[in-house]
């Protein structure tokens, strides 16, 4: 894929290098050049691809940068405000079929994605998400994005009195769902009906929206 990125924070530059390992060509707008160093100092990694410096909201630096051909774009500006703003631009104009915007605000997050219907991350929600179940849960969390959102998937074992008992009878806590049964043998059942029987070994799926 053609996949411009906008903004050469932390976030951006090792995004930069991940994409263009896998083999995609990327291209790079940043509007401040002291950012660039972000780029330049990752470890074993010289980037190939065409950097250019200026205002990320413009649309002529937007064409200069190589947007009306690429086939994604993610925006990771420091500022919500500009991540949208280009975003809003690259759909809406040059309509772009795969746009992603990161913003630190959950608040702006909803209502971006709810009322304008764009892709998103929040990486406030991802970071908390993370810690609660990095101390909660351990590290048997898994996560799958789909479309805006991240859901998170982790086993829990389930309480003596649940054993022999249909998943059914498993409460879920707040904010979250029963989604199946991970077996001793390390194959899963989903939550259906008629309701699987929880056995010694078992652990309970739960998930949740995570961001």
């Amino acid at each position: 894929m053609n996949i411009l990125i906008v903004g050469c924070g932390r976030v951006g530059s090792r995004l930069i290098q991940v994409l263009e390992e896998m083999g995609h060509d990327i291209s790079v707008l940043e509007e401040m050049h002291s950012k660039v160093e972000n780029l330049e100092s990752l470890e074993n990694f010289s980037f190939n691809g065409m950097l250019q410096i200026g205002s990320p909201i413009d649309v002529d630096m937007l064409r200069q940068a190589g947007i009306e051909n690429c086939d994604a774009l993610v925006a990771v500006c420091p500022e919500d405000n500009i991540n949208i703003m280009v975003s809003q631009i690259a759909t809406e104009l040059f309509h772009i079929p795969y746009v992603l915007a990161r913003v630190t605000d959950p608040a702006r997050k909803k209502v971006f994605t709810q009322r304008f219907g764009m892709h998103a991350v929040c990486s406030t929600n991802l970071t908390v998400e993370a810690i609660l179940h990095g101390i909660l849960n351990g590290p048997s969390t898994k996560r799958m994005t789909i479309g805006s959102s991240t859901v998170s998937f982790f086993p829990s074992v389930p309480v003596p009195a649940l054993l022999n008992q249909p998943l059914s009878k498993v409460v879920a806590p707040e904010g979250q769902v029963v989604f199946g049964i991970l077996r001793a043998n390390g194959t899963m059942e989903l939550n259906t009906t008629p309701s699987p029987l929880i056995h010694s070994g078992d652990q309970i799926i739960f998930s949740s929206i995570a961001d």
